[in-house]
């Protein structure tokens, strides 16, 4: 509604404290006299927290240059660049949002009650998801600690409900993998979360029959399962 320059005004109006850099937001011609793009707005607002939410437009990634954005709920937080960022003290703060009662697939498919359903439902694991993205990008001595924080908040969230979002599942199943492929210590950590992953994989399969990647998963399963044998004969004969 930015791209109105009605709707700037009424918001000055209503909003005193919020800088707006120009008469409307303009993400195709931010040049233009009288205009301003998301990063003109946000770099005006720093002195208090913006959000965004239900998504951010494609069609302005100029905020990207200068901020980024950090998961909560349906929302993201929009930040600088240079905001450190503490993975724990974000898990904590995001661990418990909001409580949505509303079943997953409660509504009929191609409601727009499904569509809100749908996205506070994929809300609860977006700290989870985020984490485990962040542990992609890193170097290898930083993986361990977000990864295990990832598959901490999956698993509380899949562990909490009966019934689920399918991609729960297959998100779920990749966190253990990269847990335990980062070098994760402990009795029993190694079978435990080869099994969580081929649980977790071949659930989503039975619940997403459609899935194109379905042969390649299958195969990871198969893998996964000779690897937990092999494992589980070592232990057998000791050292």
């Amino acid at each position: 509604m930015m791209t109105y320059a009605w709707y700037v005004a009424k918001l000055k109006t209503h909003h005193p404290g919020v800088i707006f850099p120009g008469r409307w937001w303009d993400p195709v011609r931010p040049e233009e006299k009288g205009t301003f793009n998301l990063e003109h707005f946000l770099s005006n607002n720093t002195d208090r927290p913006v959000f965004a939410c239900i998504g951010l437009t494609d069609g302005d990634p100029s905020w990207e240059h200068s901020f980024t954005r950090w998961p909560l709920g349906v929302c993201d937080q929009l930040v600088s660049a240079h905001t450190h960022f503490h993975p724990e003290k974000w898990a904590e703060h995001t661990r418990n949002l909001y409580q949505w009662s509303e079943p997953h697939n409660s509504f009929h498919p191609g409601s727009w009650e499904r569509v809100a359903n749908e996205e506070m439902w994929q809300a609860r694991m977006k700290t989870a998801f985020f984490l485990y993205n962040l542990a992609e990008g890193m170097q290898e001595d930083a993986k361990a600690d977000l990864y295990q924080l990832s598959y901490t908040l999956y698993k509380e969230i899949v562990e909490a409900y009966p019934d689920y979002p399918p991609n729960w599942d297959v998100n779920m199943a990749l966190a253990c993998e990269r847990l335990l492929r980062s070098g994760l210590q402990g009795p029993g950590a190694e079978d435990r979360l080869l099994t969580c992953s081929i649980k977790h994989f071949s659930l989503y399969l039975k619940k997403d029959r459609l899935e194109p990647q379905a042969p390649a998963i299958r195969s990871a399963i198969a893998k996964m399962l000779q690897e937990r044998e092999r494992l589980r004969q070592n232990l057998e004969q000791g050292p």
